[in-house]
Order: C-alpha cells, then structure tokens, then sequence
C-alpha cells in the first residue's frame, strides 16, 4: 500500500471509530477534505479568489478536524428539511445548501456538492478584503469566509433527504463561530 493510501485509511478510520450513525464517512471526508483544501491553499498564499491573490497567513491555518457532537446539532438542522439557519446556536457558525431534483437523491457526492457551492462564492462574487466589514459580508461570500474562519477549527455535517428524497438539505456547523464583523478572516503576513 502506497504511503498516500494508509494516511487515507488511517484518516477514515479516525473519522469512522469517533461517529455512529449519522452520515456515510465517505462524507464526513469529503467535508473535512473540502474545507481543509481551502484552508491551507488560503494559509499558502496560493488561493485566487476571482482573479485576486489572497495573502499568506501569518500562521498557518489549522485544519479542521471532525466533531461528533456537532454533526449531531447539523444533522438535527437538515432532518427539519427547511432551508434556513437554526436559532439558539451557542458558539457554532453554519452553513446550509439545498438542491432539489424531479428524479431520486442520494447522500453520496452531497459533501463535495454543498462544499463547492459555498467556495465558488469567491470566485463569483470576489473577496475585497481579508477583514469581514458589512460590505464584505454582504456581497454574497458569507458561507465561504465561514470555510475560510481561521478560529473555527472543528466542523461536523449533516445531510437529509426530503420530499420523497428528491430534496437534500446540508446543514455544516462550525466551532468557534465565524463571521464576526469587523473580524479577520485570518491573520494575513
């Protein structure tokens, strides 16, 4: 076995003996995966947001590492089916994505799906500035600077299917909350 495969299996493995239940961990790694890409190519100084090269971190940007808790808070959110934000969230950010269908869903691929719609947010709508001010936040990059939050570092999803399994809402969450205004969202060199 090559050395990039154990360090697969060793991290499903984590990710696999710390959850029962809830979602396949073949998402739970595609949601660990996405975010982390994003954070270190962002913490590398490499991440191009429309056109934008985003500065290195000062220190790097930690990983984010999954939590069995939180994913059981996420999973209660997308069991609701409605697309919107949970109330009463002591300390979590969150992100939700939905995507309806007229033919049967499957969870498989969700993780990868709602990931890549929250990033592309940069690459649509651009990233003016590393601190969050209003005008930053409101121009539609909101679920990709809580990807991005340098002190949110551990994460747990939940996917449902809805209506007749031609609904799957996404519901990620996140400690420490991000998106504070006025807040970096990392530390830049």
């Amino acid at each position: 076995m090559n050395r990039e495969c154990m360090v697969l299996t060793v991290i499903l493995a984590v990710v696999s003996s710390q959850c029962s239940g809830g979602i396949p961990d073949t998402e739970r790694q595609s949601f660990l995966d996405a975010h982390n890409t994003l954070r270190s190519t962002i913490s590398a100084g490499k991440y191009v947001a429309n056109g934008k090269n985003m500065p290195a971190a000062k220190t790097p940007i930690a990983n984010m590492t999954w939590d069995c808790e939180i994913e059981k808070s996420a999973q209660k959110v997308s069991d609701t089916c409605i697309f919107a934000h949970s109330k009463n969230r002591t300390n979590l950010g969150e992100n939700i994505w939905t995507m309806w269908a007229s033919y049967k869903l499957s969870v498989n691929g969700m993780a990868k799906k709602a990931c890549n719609s929250w990033e592309v947010e940069f690459q649509k709508f651009g990233w003016a500035d590393i601190k969050l001010t209003p005008s930053v936040f409101s121009s539609g990059i909101g679920h990709a600077t809580q990807m991005a939050w340098a002190r949110s570092t551990k994460l747990g999803c939940g996917i449902s299917l809805c209506k007749e399994n031609q609904k799957v809402l996404v519901a990620c969450q996140y400690r420490d909350a991000g998106n504070f205004i006025n807040s970096n969202v990392y530390d830049p060199k």
